[in-house]
């Protein structure tokens, strides 16, 4: 049983909201079927989660424990499909009334004392499984800018554009609210087409508290503190960037040991919460580098999450294939293919890397490349394969 139905339904509306939102790219949504929450039951919470049409918003709300009245909770992950029926009764969902909610293999049940609605399971969208493996790592970087109380973040959250994907802005915390500022500057937040928090107004007048966080490649996260409830809004860098072409965690995968890491550690996950880095090392006998290494490569598989409330990772259970994780990521692959054909070769400065019919130099610390790849985004969306060569390289010296 739900401990305020009304604050869980609305959670749990705004991110089927975002799973039935493309904020860009309009031929997009015609090519793709609506897709549906991933639901994790952690033994104290559920977290849902969900991706946009154009997979540049990620959306997770969290169930907290004095979220629910009563019953118990598990341990599991499952993908359900939440159709139009259930939106409508969720949308009709006021504080008093007993809601029971029932996530289990076969799919997800809510029920009050009217009628029972009871949704199938469904299979986790591919392209869903790349995005998971992006946000976890550009949380992690990530600080917090701002904080809002809840009436003034209502009223600021109320004076945004609503036409997708609206303006991007440059925010600064001020007084009673946000302060747009034209470029960047230090403790300044991102937010890439203000249209894109459109969601939360589904939560805005059960939020007490707005906790905004941001880092310096543009990505902004957005925390709605509820009563028993959180609900985070995840954006990518910029409104036409979804988040599975980020290739954040490259670096991470060219670990030597971060795959072998990555078996052990998955040996001792089930489902916690907030996945403790000390006490796994210290139960794997692992190093806490190749821990961190381990982790990184489990969020490349979707495997763990990030909570920027609880500044930790959590483990959520998505379809492990390890044979995938180099197909979702070509640079990775390309390197290693660059490495076979002795492409790569020390040089006076750095390193040059014969591809095709071009040379192309890396150097400096840290490495940056003269590729076309590197003057476009200054490795703003991970390293080029030439980097990523030169790692390897580097790591098979010693």
């Amino acid at each position: 049983m739900l401990a305020r139905p009304d604050v869980t339904a609305a959670g749990i509306l705004a991110v089927a909201d975002v799973a039935n939102s493309r904020y860009f790219d309009a031929g997009l949504v015609h090519r793709l079927s609506n897709l549906d929450p991933v639901v994790t039951a952690s033994g104290d919470r559920l977290r849902f989660e969900a991706f946009s049409l154009c997979n540049g918003v990620h959306a997770r709300l969290d169930l907290l424990a004095d979220g629910i009245d009563s019953g118990e909770v598990a341990h599991g992950t499952t993908n359900v499909d939440i159709n139009q029926p259930l939106r409508t009764a969720l949308a009709g969902v006021g504080g008093a009334e007993l809601v029971h909610l029932d996530v289990g293999t076969e799919g997800l049940s809510v029920a009050t004392l009217d009628e029972t609605h009871h949704e199938r399971k469904v299979d986790l969208p591919d392209r869903w499984i790349r995005g998971f493996a992006e946000t976890p790592v550009l949380a992690a970087r990530m600080t917090q800018r701002a904080e809002l109380a809840g009436p003034a973040a209502a009223r600021w959250l109320a004076s945004l554009p609503k036409s997708a994907p609206g303006p991007s802005y440059h925010l600064l915390p001020a007084p009673g609210g946000m302060r747009q500022s034209t470029r960047p500057s230090p403790g300044s937040v991102h937010l890439a087409g203000a249209a894109r928090l459109a969601a939360s107004a589904r939560v805005a007048r059960f939020t007490h508290r707005l906790r905004v966080f941001g880092s310096d490649d543009h990505a902004s996260a957005w925390v709605f503190e509820l009563p028993g409830a959180r609900l985070t809004l995840l954006l990518s860098p910029e409104p036409y960037r979804g988040f599975s072409g980020e290739g954040g965690l490259l670096t991470t995968l060219t670990a030597p040991s971060a795959a072998s890491a990555a078996a052990r550690l998955l040996e001792h996950l089930a489902w916690q919460p907030d996945i403790d880095r000390d006490r796994l090392a210290a139960t794997t006998d692992l190093p806490l580098a190749d821990v961190d290494a381990g982790i990184g490569y489990l969020a490349v598989s979707g495997k763990v999450g990030y909570d920027l409330h609880e500044s930790t990772w959590f483990h959520r259970e998505l379809p492990w294939n390890s044979e995938r994780i180099e197909g979702d990521n070509p640079r990775l692959k390309d390197a290693r293919q660059l490495l076979q054909d002795r492409a790569v070769a020390p040089s006076a400065n750095g390193w040059s890397i014969t591809s095709g019919n071009h040379r192309h130099w890396v150097k400096g610390d840290p490495y940056t490349c003269t590729c076309l790849w590197w003057a476009k985004y200054h490795g703003q969306r991970g390293p080029c394969k030439h980097v990523l060569a030169v790692t390897l390289y580097v790591q098979a010296q010693h």
